[in-house]
């Protein structure tokens, strides 16, 4: 056991103190931090104030075309040819062409110098249909204040209702978001730590380095010790990317959204400011608070991160375990790189399989074929992860028991074959091995 232990503390040491550990785990938390507050800030904030040149072939009918605090329109009578040569020579940030016959078609196009964000192109959609609507009006013997009163929004928030208990618990979408991140981080650390297992082997081999090391060790000894080293060196790289990540991201939140109140995050709502004048006081003040309870950063402050992380680490460990196990075996049984194409693919085939049903299981988590990849061991680390971001029934935990179970069993299993595959190949020189080959060294 000593001697595994200093196996264990070379392998750690060793690659914790390389420059490329240090410098990845610095630059991971900086990249990840700032994707999440750019994302988060371009979900709120539109950076460039547009004005634009509105087109309009059904002249006069859309002069009244309303801006907003980011948009502002300029209607003119002219040709579209008139437009475009306009929109060249001028500070016009877009050309707004609206068809004629809007009412048998209700169709336009939008011509820009830079492609404005989904959400600008959201609100003159949203302007341009609230303009010929209430055009409209008329026909219909309807004033505008009785429509702005029967036009209002309905902002929907979904609940899980639990029987027993009789309450509920309001949910989101963003932990799923957040499952999908946490399973690529599995999958991503998993196949590269495990292969830094498998090249070690190789490097220690060609060396003739496990020559010396076996004399004083087993090769069980030897395997463990660089599969269980490794695996600290990822689980403290992921605990400081977690740490920095968190951290960064909390610092950039109070940095970047000081500016914004509640209001200005409710306006994520499709309530425009004419509708909520003309609602009830209490009404309002009730949708903007649905608004405020809905915007992206208290929903990223409602994800069950301890539960997340915990189950991360397990299923990083278990998965590593597994599959470094298998790594090794490859890598003992090589004698360089090249050789070991032939059996990298069918090992991690199930690694990149759980990767893509992860996407599959966001859309429909309670299926089938989610339910069975989360329990079988050669997928469980990555899709799992997903399925508990959506939160699992209180009568379905025992999936999740269950896909833990196995997936120690199955570790376990694996690196009793690995081992005898390991003690024969690791000593074995100038030989191609097969999967035959293989099976004789297990039956050894």
């Amino acid at each position: 056991m000593n001697k595994t232990w200093l196996i264990i503390k070379r392998e750690y040491w060793t690659r914790v103190r390389k420059r490329s550990f240090i410098l990845m785990s610095l630059l991971g938390p900086l990249i990840m931090a700032g994707v999440g507050i750019m994302a988060v800030y371009l979900s709120i904030e539109e950076h460039e104030d547009q004005k634009i040149l509105v087109v309009d072939e059904n002249h006069p009918v859309f002069t009244s075309l309303k801006s907003t605090s980011l948009i502002e329109f300029d209607v003119q009578n002219i040709e579209l040819d008139q437009g475009l040569d306009l929109l060249n020579s001028s500070d016009y940030t877009a050309l707004l062409h609206i068809y004629k016959d809007y009412y048998k078609i209700h169709a336009g196009a939008l011509y820009f110098k830079k492609q404005p964000s989904f959400r600008v192109q959201s609100q003159i959609e949203r302007a341009v249909q609230l303009q010929g609507e209430l055009l409209k009006l008329s026909e219909f013997d309807i004033s505008e204040s009785d429509y702005r009163r029967i036009k209002t929004p309905f902002i929907m928030q979904a609940f899980k209702y639990d029987a027993a208990s009789e309450s509920s618990e309001e949910t989101s979408n963003l932990p799923a978001v957040v499952g999908i991140v946490f399973s690529i981080l599995v999958y991503m650390f998993i196949f590269m730590y495990s292969v830094q297992v498998m090249r070690g082997v190789i490097e220690e081999k060609t060396n003739r380095i496990v020559e010396v090391i076996i004399s004083s060790v087993t090769p069980i000894q030897l395997m463990l010790g660089k599969i269980i080293g490794i695996a600290g060196v990822g689980l403290t790289q992921f605990l400081i990317w977690v740490t920095l990540s968190l951290s960064l991201f909390g610092i950039g939140q109070s940095i970047v959204f000081a500016q914004y109140d509640a209001s200005s995050l409710a306006s994520n709502t499709n309530m425009t400011a004419e509708i909520a004048q003309e609602m009830d006081k209490e009404l309002a003040e009730k949708t903007i608070r649905m608004g405020n309870d809905n915007n992206i950063l208290n929903q990223i402050a409602r994800v069950n991160f301890p539960l997340m992380i915990g189950l991360f680490i397990f299923y990083f460990i278990g998965g590593y375990l597994l599959y470094s196990a298998m790594m090794a075996a490859v890598g003992s049984a090589v004698d360089n790189d090249t050789d070991t194409q032939q059996f990298i693919l069918p090992i991690t085939f199930p690694l990149l399989l759980s990767y893509i049903a992860s996407f599959v299981i966001f859309n429909n988590p309670n299926s089938s074929i989610a339910v069975w990849l989360s329990i079988i061991p050669f997928t469980s680390p990555v899709t799992m992860l997903v399925r508990v971001a959506f939160g699992i029934e209180s009568s379905d935990l025992w999936q999740v028991w269950l896909s833990m179970g196995l997936l120690i069993a199955t570790f376990i299993t694996m690196v009793w074959i690995s081992s005898k595959i390991y003690r024969t190949g690791i000593l074995m020189y100038g030989k191609k091995a097969s999967f035959r080959e293989f099976i004789k060294w297990i039956n050894y």
